[in-house]
Formats: structure tokens, C-alpha cells, sequence
């Protein structure tokens, strides 16, 4: 099939938006697909070939039409020429403003079917749908009127939290499909090794808790930072690896206010929009704990990436992670926001052997029968057709 992935952006750029539309693209290719990714063009990010067979078009704008800083009417022309270069199979446009655009275009293209799928996630606690308006009415009802345009064949949702999602917005029941993301296991193959520790500047006994989360409010973040606070020993390291490309710098401005006024620049080290779908698999497998403290997620690829890699995988009890960890079974769960839950789910992981070997195995486990990438795209493939 010749499959079209449109999202306004891809990696090198960092998210776990970003890292499914890569692991899309590069399955279909695999699997002998002709695959075209039609994204944003980054002033950082300007390649437009990927090693792997599947070509990238990059339109400019499409980040700033999407921020809602340009009006559509100085990117539409941009994004219906990506189209006519080729005639698709199928197209599965990612997130509302991308599906708005195209929704205004398909008339002009010719196409079998259109899949349809967002990874925004709802919040209500802060008034937010798609993070576009500052109204949260006005959010609703525009995620609501795209939702219940006649653009596409079916709607995918990655997790049940955004499947309850597009049934509140009003999504078509019959149109709408639960697939969970899945990840590639032979991704995250390598074993431990101590060049990588000492790169890092990590000694052989240090207990590395690894967070990999956008530095923006609702991932928590600081939450771990304040359970390191707490743990006290020298030797239990943080590392945080994060985008801000996306992000607040106010957030991260306040967290190295509070990392420096308790002297834990020794023990909490902050990675910046330097590594990536790549790296990540050495980095995951050369630390002892994956935390992922958000206050809400729509479902959170970096747990399945620390299982994936035969790691204790810890997250915060809320919508989308406990549709990923079992309790006790393949992670950890605490309560979001209370900080000293964390701490003892740490201390756990650290100090009992014999449940950490038993959650690393219901991790791979999971992998293999609920988040495995081939299924995902032997699901999806059954949908494109």
C-alpha cells in the first residue's frame, strides 16, 4: 500500500507523539510498504531523509499554523502541494489541527480511505482539550466540530482514556477503533554496560532512576525530583531527559531553583532536547527504574520502552499509565502527586529483589501480548485495507 502519516511533528523532534509516527513509519516500510510522513519543517530540524525506507516531506508553517500563531490561509496552499506528488492508498492524519487542515483540502485529493487519530491529552483539571485555546469551551467545541467532520473512514485511538474521549466529543461509536501503541522489543536489545555509565559520569553502584518526560506541568516531573530529596542517599541518582522545545522554561527554571537550593546538582542531572529514539534504548537498559510521574497521561510509551528494556517500570495511578502497569505485576503504581507514595515505590524496586525480577517479567510480557508494534500495525493494516 502507499500510506501517507501526516502530524505537524516528527523526530529528531522529541515526544511520544513523535516517536509512534516514527515507529509507524518505519514498521510499514519494513513490512514493504511505500510510506511518505508529510510533517513540520523545524529551523532545528531540517533533515528530509530518513536511513530507513520511508521518505519526509516537510511543509513550512505547519508548526506555527498549528501553535495557532499564522492563519490558516499562509500554510493550506503549502500543505495541499505535499499531496499531489503522489496518489495514497490511505492517509492517517495525528491530532486535531493537522485534521482540520486536511479536512479543508480533501476534496482535491484522491485517496481510498482516511484514518484518523490524536494523542492530545484531555485535562480537565486545567481547562484543556487540545492545549489551542484558552477558553476551554471554545477548546471542547472545536475538538468536538473536527471530531464529527466527514473527513475520515475511522477514528484509532491509542488508549481507552481517549477512546471515552472521542465518544464524549461525539465520535461516530461504529467509526471509532481502540488499538493500543506498541513498541518494537528488538529495539531495546543491548545489554548494561559501564562506558556508558561513566560517559554519564555515574559510578557501577549507583541506583539510576531515569525520568523521560516533556518538561511541562502535568508530566510531574518534580514530583521525582522532590522524592530524590527525600531518599537523602548519595548514591540514588536522578536522571531526567527532556524536550523544552515543546515545554515551559518556567517549569524548568522553578526545578533548578529547587535542585540547587537543596544542593542535589550531584545527585539530579537534566538532559535537554539531546537524546532520542535512538539513544534511548542504551540509556533505558544502563538504569535501574523508569518513572513516569505524570498527573495524567493518555497512555505513556516511555513505560512501554522500560519494559521493552527488562527494567522496573514505576507510574503514577492515573488515566493511561493504569492502562499500561498491572500493579505488582509489570510496575509499580503510586499515588499522583503524593510524593512520599513514590518514595516507598522507589525504595521498593530498590531494595526488593525478588518483586523487581517479577515486574521486569510481566513488563516483557506485556509487551509481547497487549503493547507488541507488530500488532499494532497488523491491526492497522486490516483497517487501511
Amino acid at each position: 500500500m502507499k500510506i501517507c502519516l501526516i502530524n505537524h511533528s516528527f523526530p529528531p523532534q522529541i515526544g511520544g507523539g513523535e516517536t509512534h509516527l516514527y515507529l509507524l513509519a518505519r514498521g510499514f516500510a519494513r513490512r514493504g510498504h511505500d510510506v511518505t510522513v508529510i510533517t513540520g519543517k523545524n529551523k532545528k530540524f531540517l533533515v528530509s531523509k530518513d536511513r530507513e525506507k520511508f521518505s519526509v516531506s516537510r511543509v513550512k508553517n505547519f508548526k506555527d499554523f498549528e501553535k495557532g500563531r499564522i492563519s490558516i490561509r499562509f500554510f493550506l496552499e503549502d500543505f495541499k502541494k505535499a499531496f499531489l506528488k503522489k496518489e495514497f492508498d490511505v492517509i492517517h492524519i495525528h491530532n486535531f489541527m493537522p485534521a482540520l487542515a486536511y479536512a479543508l483540502v480533501a476534496p482535491a485529493i484522491k485517496t481510498k480511505k482516511v484514518v484518523f487519530t490524536f494523542h492530545s491529552t484531555p485535562i480537565p483539571s486545567e481547562r484543556k482539550i487540545i492545549g489551542h485555546f484558552s477558553d476551554y469551551s471554545l477548546e471542547k467545541a472545536f475538538a468536538s466540530f473536527v471530531i464529527k467532520l466527514p473527513f475520515y473512514d475511522k477514528l484509532v485511538c491509542p488508549s481507552l482514556y481517549y477512546y471515552n474521549w472521542a465518544l464524549r466529543l461525539g465520535a461516530d461509536r461504529k467509526k471509532t477503533k481502540l488499538i493500543y501503541h506498541g513498541v518494537d522489543e528488538k529495539d531495546f536489545l543491548p545489554r548494561k554496560d559501564l562506558l556508558w555509565r561513566k560517559e554519564y559520569g555515574y559510578d557501577k553502584d549507583d541506583f539510576i532512576v531515569v525520568c523521560p518526560a516533556r518538561m511541562i506541568y502535568r508530566k510531574g516531573i518534580m514530583d521525582v525530583v522532590k522524592a530524590i530529596n527525600i531518599i537523602k542517599s548519595n548514591k540514588t541518582k536522578l536522571l531526567i531527559l527532556t524536550s523544552v522545545i515543546n515545554g515551559s522554561t518556567e517549569y524548568l527554571d522553578k526545578m533548578t531553583r529547587f535542585i540547587n537550593r537543596n544542593k542535589l546538582t550531584e545527585r539530579v542531572k537534566i538532559v535537554i532536547d539531546k537524546e532520542n529514539i535512538k539513544t534511548m534504548p542504551r540509556i533505558l537498559v544502563n538504569c535501574d527504574v523508569c518513572v513516569l510521574p505524570s498527573h495524567i497521561e493518555g497512555l505513556g510509551i516511555v513505560l512501554l520502552e522500560g519494559m521493552a528494556s527488562g527494567i522496573p517500570v514505576i507510574g503514577s495511578d492515573t488515566f493511561g499509565i493504569n492502562e499500561v502497569i498491572k500493579d505488582k505485576i509489570n510496575g509499580l503504581l503510586f499515588k499522583p502527586k503524593d510524593i512520599g507514595d513514590l518514595v516507598k515505590k522507589i525504595m521498593c524496586v530498590q531494595k526488593d529483589k525478588k518483586l523487581s525480577a517479577t515486574i521486569v517479567e510481566g513488563g516483557r510480557q506485556s509487551i509481547r501480548s497487549e503493547f507488541s508494534l507488530e500488532q499494532q500495525l497488523k491491526k492497522l493494516e486490516l483497517i487501511y485495507k
